[in-house]
């Protein structure tokens, strides 16, 4: 039986299906070299060979799985958001949470975040590009519910672990502090070799403190 993943990877126009192990393996493997390409190359300047190499394939593999490299990065962006939103429950739903505070949840979803724009560096640095040339609407309505949905996961949380933030604007209030905190981390990946000012212990803490100030929450870990 193909596992979830795949089924909805083969539904995307440019992505040809993928039955086999084998063939799964091999779609598997050229997307993570084509993540890795985007992050050494950025996307305009990667081609496929750069990518089938990069995976160890010829370029007629490449093509046996996808249309071209727009079809590629297409389902990496995919596989991120549909990833993403199944970890954002999975991380709101454990039972560490149940006797925490707002500030160590919002501190501990920061690192979260972190780690995981960092593993994804070459697609971001892509989507950078592929925005500035006017090229990523599609791809942004996903990511963007997916952060949404986080936001309305964490104002739940708010309102049963600190029920005297009745804000009624609690919603729209966390899921603005998750797009910010996503766009300063997005901010330094891209620019990594220029932007060492600060070291990520001051970010993640300086992060949760503004965080925790706009949603009018303690910022000291219990």
């Amino acid at each position: 039986m193909m596992d979830t993943e795949h089924s909805y990877l083969n539904e995307l126009d440019g992505v040809y299906p993928a039955f086999q192990a084998r063939s799964r393996l091999a779609q598997e493997r050229l997307l993570r070299a084509g993540d890795a390409v985007f992050a050494s190359k950025g996307y305009d300047k990667a081609h496929v060979t750069d990518i089938a190499a990069a995976a160890g394939y010829s370029i007629g593999t490449f093509y046996g799985r996808f249309r071209d490299k727009e079809a590629l990065f297409a389902a990496l962006q995919i596989r991120f958001a549909r990833r993403g939103r199944a970890n954002i429950d999975r991380f709101f739903d454990l039972e560490r949470w149940h006797d925490a505070t707002p500030a160590e949840l919002i501190e501990t979803y920061i690192e979260g975040t972190s780690r995981v724009l960092t593993r994804n560096s070459g697609f971001f640095r892509a989507l950078y590009q592929r925005s500035l040339a006017g090229e990523a609407a599609a791809y942004w309505p996903e990511l963007r519910a997916a952060t949404r949905q986080a936001g309305l996961r964490l104002a739940d949380f708010i309102r049963k672990q600190a029920p005297e933030a009745g804000d009624p604007e609690l919603d729209e209030r966390c899921i603005f502090c998750l797009r910010a905190i996503e766009g300063m981390l997005v901010h330094r990946l891209l620019h990594w070799k220029i932007n060492e000012e600060f070291d990520q212990a001051f970010i993640l803490k300086s992060l949760t403190r503004m965080t925790t100030t706009t949603l009018g929450l303690p910022s000291n870990p219990k």
